[in-house]
């Protein structure tokens, strides 16, 4: 049960009216009691809780594939009973006659319906392929209006191509949803599932392209409908799915689908997140400093993003700035463990790179603020004293060397460092 999605928990199809939703809630919910059936219980409760509300709802939809109502469609005289063998002489022998005749309407009225009569013989039988073939014979050779073989084309590569990707063969799912999509181009539900099975066969240029058709027709609906809070979130959530598709090598468009995102919703937490930190894993760190705090302006609580806010403006060389920062996260939570990392991993970054550049004070003054941190880091007192030793001052330096020792006494770093000194003392 943990792989269905949430309409199969329920026991309905995608496309279910709310109401098909609650009664289904409340039939479950009845039938498999919490104490006696937990699991079940739970991924009912879990599955209702992602339908029950048009924002939620929409972020399930977008990735699972679309069903289609519909039926196929035979006059009588196209049901009438006949064997194989009458059929395909009577094919032939009118097949003659046209070619003798071409322009005969009668003709090709005949020849339409024994093929819909055998199409309908092979419908029953589950042979859809070649009934398919009897339908494009219609429409290609005979008569290219021709609605019920239209509708009946058009439904079977619906189910087939729905059916397959049901089994995980999206390749051929592709191939019949293709024929369906060239006899109903518009159709939003059908261009969504041929995104969705070209992504999962593996063709991520092919379904960028069906997911940018889906946009385009849904953006009219909403257009039309601008109170449509589902579709407004349908569009939303391709637009997260497009942006989280984004790689190291595409991050402008991956920011670009989030952008759009915030065009509908500006609010949407999310979005913003991605951005600023798709900026930032691009290190252009004004711009992700500029995200970050337009974040925080929203969401002034967040301590994940106040801690990336942090590293981008280090960064950027604004190391006064970013110390700020992170102390503006431990008044907020004091205990807050990504902070306190945050804040080691920078004072020991900021401390090196000053002592590698000769300047020792200020080196000392980031390696000293750690003590606060990690009192009983031997390797704290190690970096101190290093600094020391570079600075001239022996004594500071042996007396950190010696606190090291303390912490760790198996610290064969420390124990040369005073064995050195005393040498050379």
């Amino acid at each position: 049960m943990e792989n269905q999605n949430a309409y199969a928990v329920l026991e309905l199809s995608k496309g279910a009216s709310d109401k098909e939703i609650k009664d289904a809630y409340a039939v479950l919910v009845k039938k498999y009691d919490q104490e006696t059936h937990t699991d079940r219980f739970m991924a009912i409760e879990t599955a209702y809780g992602k339908l029950c509300h048009p924002a939620k709802r929409a972020r399930e939809d977008v990735l699972v594939f679309n069903n289609f109502k519909g039926q196929f469609l035979f006059s009588d005289e196209e049901q009438v009973p006949a064997s194989d063998e009458e059929l395909v002489q009577a094919l032939a022998k009118v097949r003659e006659d046209l070619n003798a005749n071409p322009t005969s309407a009668e003709l090709r009225a005949v020849a339409v319906q024994l093929l819909m009569r055998r199409s309908c013989k092979r419908t029953i039988a589950h042979e859809y392929p070649k009934a398919i073939a009897d339908w494009q014979a219609i429409l290609k050779q005979l008569d290219p209006g021709f609605q019920r073989a239209k509708n009946n084309l058009l439904f079977c590569c619906l189910q087939m191509g729905y059916k397959l990707a049901e089994h995980g063969i999206y390749v051929e799912a592709v191939e019949y949803w293709e024929k369906a999509a060239q006899m109903d181009p518009d159709n939003e539900l059908l261009i969504q599932n041929l995104a969705i099975a070209c992504e999962h066969a593996g063709n991520a240029e092919q379904s960028k392209q069906y997911w940018t058709k889906v946009l385009e027709l849904w953006q009219t609906r909403l257009d039309s409908d601008p109170e449509d809070l589902y579709k407004r979130n349908l569009i939303v959530e391709i637009r997260r799915h497009l942006g989280g598709q984004g790689d190291e090598d595409n991050a402008p468009a991956s920011i670009e689908e989030y952008r759009e995102i915030l065009k509908i919703n500006p609010d949407d937490f999310e979005a913003q997140y991605k951005i600023a930190m798709a900026l930032y894993e691009e290190h252009t760190w004004k711009e992700a400093m500029e995200a970050w705090q337009t974040l925080l302006k929203k969401f002034p609580k967040n301590i994940e993003a106040m801690n990336m806010l942090g590293w981008s403006q280090l960064n950027a060389g604004l190391i006064e700035e970013a110390f700020q920062t992170w102390n503006r996260c431990v008044a907020m939570d004091p205990k807050n463990h990504s902070t306190q990392e945050a804040i080691i991993k920078a004072r020991m970054s900021v401390g090196r790179a000053f002592r590698n550049r000769g300047m020792y004070t200020q080196a000392l003054v980031h390696f000293k603020a750690l003590i606060r941190y990690t009192p009983n880091s031997a390797e704290v007192y190690m970096e101190i004293g290093e600094t020391y030793l570079l600075k001239g001052d022996k004594r500071s330096a042996a007396q950190s060397f010696t606190m090291a020792m303390q912490l760790d006494p198996k610290n064969r770093e420390a124990k040369q460092r005073l064995s050195d000194m005393k040498l050379r003392a």
